[in-house]
């Protein structure tokens, strides 16, 4: 099987160090390839990757991988080795904003054996995907990991974390071709091997929104406030904002079909108590201060532009995201 880690930001860099410290053991039954651009195709390539992984519990030790510079880095897709026989996944870690273009990208260069695994924020990348590769070559998938880039090919995962996957209704029987199970898991099998925590549900939609329900309140709120996650959570004011999203992400949920529980906002909020989430960075907070495009859109204005199609009112995700787009206007000198 050929695993292809496309993007190697946070999330890229830390399930590819990961692979790359399994597949590096067993060369003879799978390979891996990376697609980096700028200074972290540079970084890869010259020195390699590190991954510093810090366990939840306090006291622990904590977990360091070095993988040396014998990586496969490229900076195009279709420079790629494919092989028509082989299983192609991609696991694609890019923003939402580039899934398109990536998709492009891969079409370039594909093989009916290649699927795609959206390892990204939002619950519309799937739709792009399926526009440009078609549905059978798509599989939705949830990351829970709390990872930042310290500086290019440097990673950190703090507390626990989770990679769930699931097919679409009408790829569920599908397998790539001379394997005898499901390709969820025969891909299941690798990131188990590879020491990933990986889960294979049905419902992985449910799991997508219940997802949304978390960023599209703490990833704008720290940005709008410039505050890692225990500042924020320590604020009531700051706190009661980020409820009151959550909230009306579950209404919307409920209104598209897909029904969570009630105490949901009330599980991610005991979840990121956690000591180890006290200083974490979210994704989009990351981007802000590396002067990277905000995921503003795919997080938080899906909900104010999809509740309007159910006459839903959400004014505490409209409050944020005009609150948020008059700080972006500003910065820019609007």
């Amino acid at each position: 099987m050929h695993f292809v880690v496309f993007g190697v930001g946070a999330i890229g860099g830390f399930y590819g160090t990961k692979l790359a410290k399994y597949i590096n053991a067993n060369s003879q039954e799978h390979r891996l390839s990376f697609i980096a651009r700028g200074m972290t195709l540079s970084v890869l390539k010259n020195r390699g990757a590190k991954l510093i992984c810090k366990k939840e519990t306090l006291g622990e030790m904590q977990e360091t991988i070095i993988i040396e510079k014998n990586l496969n880095i490229l900076e195009r897709y279709q420079d790629l080795e494919i092989k028509a026989a082989e299983p192609t996944v991609v696991l694609l870690c890019v923003k939402s904003k580039d899934t398109l273009s990536c998709c492009q990208d891969i079409k370039e260069n594909f093989s009916e054996n290649t699927v795609v695994v959206s390892v990204q924020n939002g619950i519309e990348n799937e739709e792009r995907i399926i526009e440009i590769l078609g549905t059978k070559h798509c599989i939705p998938a949830l990351t829970t990991v709390a990872a930042e880039v310290l500086e290019p090919g440097i990673y950190m995962q703090k507390g626990s974390y989770g990679l769930t996957l699931g097919e679409l209704e009408d790829n569920k029987e599908l397998k790539f071709s001379g394997f005898d199970i499901s390709r969820l898991e025969a891909i299941d099998q690798v990131l188990k091997a590879a020491a990933i925590k990986s889960y294979l549900v049905d419902d992985i939609y449910h799991k997508l929104w219940s997802k949304l329900v978390w960023n599209a309140s703490f990833n704008p709120v720290s940005v709008l406030y410039e505050k890692t996650i225990g500042p924020l959570m320590a604020d009531k004011e700051i706190l009661d904002l980020i409820k009151g999203v959550m909230n009306e992400v579950r209404v919307l949920a409920a209104a598209e079909g897909f029904v969570l529980d009630d105490d949901v906002a009330e599980k991610h909020i005991e979840r990121t108590s956690s000591p180890a989430w006290y200083d974490f960075r979210t994704s989009m907070l990351q981007d802000f201060q590396n002067d990277k495009i905000i995921e503003l859109d795919d997080l938080l204005g899906v909900v104010v532009r999809k509740s309007k199609k159910y006459n839903l009112e959400v004014p505490y995700a409209s409050r944020l995201l005009l609150a948020m787009e008059e700080k972006l206007m500003l910065l820019k000198g609007i």
